[in-house]
């Protein structure tokens, strides 16, 4: 097909597949070409093609049915916001109502590999927080947080069923300012289809994540995973 050696096969497909939904030759809702359609137009194995459309799904462009084919994204897919929000700021400015379910909130002894992310030495107490956060109802993501107990005392269980950030810039006095984050695909765990009601064979797309404090004091590292046929992720710079 004429195209460059240097670009991965898989890459081809992705670029190739993105230009027709961005064409609006895929409409939003409809089945994209069928995995052996792709592997003949661009002569490669299914295994190539499944690469690239799962790296799709994962980025939130295609969703997957099992049994039933590949679709682009229905148009309520919500963007994650580039600047530094909370949940509840980005839903309320899409015009949705956040709500919070709290799964576990409790003080643990931090492990060495939460140790180093966080700056503090093992064995310190933690807040861990797994919340499942959700818009007009509808579950966007699952939310795992790690907070030093010694910096923020007095959080509650009232505190973090809204906006977390809130509460902390209240105490701190301090904005929040930038995250750093690394983002990855990884497969549905037995909880994250319970919550999503995802396909199991369907990548979702994780976010870890360090917010820091205009004063450069580092927040809290949180793990996000992001249902991806509701919400769809962008890069997060500082403010």
């Amino acid at each position: 097909m004429g195209h460059s050696k240097k670009t991965p096969k898989y890459k081809l497909i992705e670029n190739y597949i993105l230009q027709k939904i961005k064409g609006g030759e895929y409409q939003k809702g409809s089945p994209i070409e069928t995995e052996q359609e792709l592997v003949d137009k661009f002569n490669v194995s299914r295994v190539t093609v499944r690469q690239a459309t799962n790296n799709l799904v994962a980025k939130g462009f295609l969703s997957r049915s099992q049994g039933s084919g590949t679709y682009v994204t229905n148009q309520n897919v919500m963007e994650r916001s580039t600047n530094v929000k909370s949940f509840t700021q980005e839903m309320l400015e899409s015009g949705k109502k956040a709500s919070t379910e709290i799964i576990e909130f409790k003080v643990i002894p931090v492990s060495e590999e939460i140790a180093k992310k966080l700056l503090i030495k093992k064995d310190d107490p933690i807040y861990y927080i797994k919340r499942l956060r959700k818009a007009d109802e509808i579950p966007m993501m699952l939310e795992t947080n790690y907070m030093d107990v010694k910096r923020y005392p007095n959080l509650s269980y009232e505190s973090i069923c809204g906006s977390k950030y809130d509460f902390v810039e209240e105490v701190t006095k301090e904005a929040i300012d930038h995250s750093h984050h690394i983002v990855l695909p990884i497969m549905p765990s037995d909880e994250m289809v319970h919550f999503f009601h995802c396909d199991p064979t369907t990548p979702l797309l994780k976010v870890l994540n360090s917010t820091y404090l205009s004063n450069g004091e580092l927040l809290d590292y949180t793990e996000l995973v992001l249902n991806v046929d509701e919400y769809q992720y962008q890069s997060v710079r500082g403010k």
